[in-house]
């Protein structure tokens, strides 16, 4: 038995935050609550399932017909990974975009750090200039982190696993400034500005959020 104190309510649950404040539940006694729930095999219908086996069809027959090009177009230029990638990221988007059971911020900062690789490698198969690190990279970063921030403020559904994603974009956003000092990156402010971004929305949180989030983040520092 657990206890909310914003509440004032006892509840038989297994989890840590209350299911109407979300704030973080006092045990109240130390016993193991069996949470039945009724099972349910999801099923596409019979269309869906014939549409999908044959994009997945259309899908591999394009993959080894652009690398068969590309082969007797030489390999010195493999253009054909371009293509490929979109299609690649065009099942990633379906599988874990749609069909995934995971919470929306799982997905989108699965779908944002692909879609960085992606642009990465398109970039580098151009022999462009570094548009993707220098502007793409940070931009997407940016938008990624809005996003979530976003869900948070807007939902108010289980913190723990959101604030995960922000520090990981926190950390992410490290990643374009190391690369300025190796002169990876030309263009500093874009990624400067995308930690100041990460940075300042985790602070805002952390200062006007519940206690059960400042609590959450002092467990991931072990503070």
């Amino acid at each position: 038995m657990k206890y909310c104190n914003k509440c004032h309510i006892s509840i038989k649950t297994n989890h840590d935050y209350c299911p109407l404040c979300h704030q973080t539940l006092e045990v109240q006694k130390e016993d193991k609550v069996v949470e039945k729930y009724p099972k349910y095999k999801g099923k596409l219908r019979p269309f869906q399932d014939i549409v999908k086996k044959a994009l997945m069809f259309l899908s591999v027959i394009s993959i080894i017909g652009l690398l068969i090009i590309n082969f007797f177009t030489g390999f010195d230029q493999l253009w054909s990974l371009i293509p490929i990638g979109s299609i690649v990221y065009f099942w990633l988007l379906m599988t874990v975009g749609i069909f995934s059971k995971h919470n929306i911020a799982s997905k989108i900062f699965v779908l944002t750090t692909t879609l960085i690789f992606l642009v990465y490698l398109i970039d580098e198969l151009t022999y462009s200039d570094g548009w993707a690190l220098n502007y793409v990279a940070p931009l997407l970063l940016s938008s990624c982190n809005i996003a979530i921030s976003f869900i948070i403020l807007v939902k108010r559904i289980n913190y723990r696993d959101y604030i995960t994603y922000l520090l990981l974009i926190v950390l992410l956003s490290l990643a374009p400034i190391v690369l300025i000092l190796f002169d990876v990156v030309t263009v500093t402010w874009p990624s400067f500005a995308a930690f100041g971004l990460a940075v300042f929305i985790l602070l805002f949180i952390i200062f006007f959020f519940p206690k059960s989030i400042k609590d959450e983040i002092k467990k991931r520092f072990h503070a």
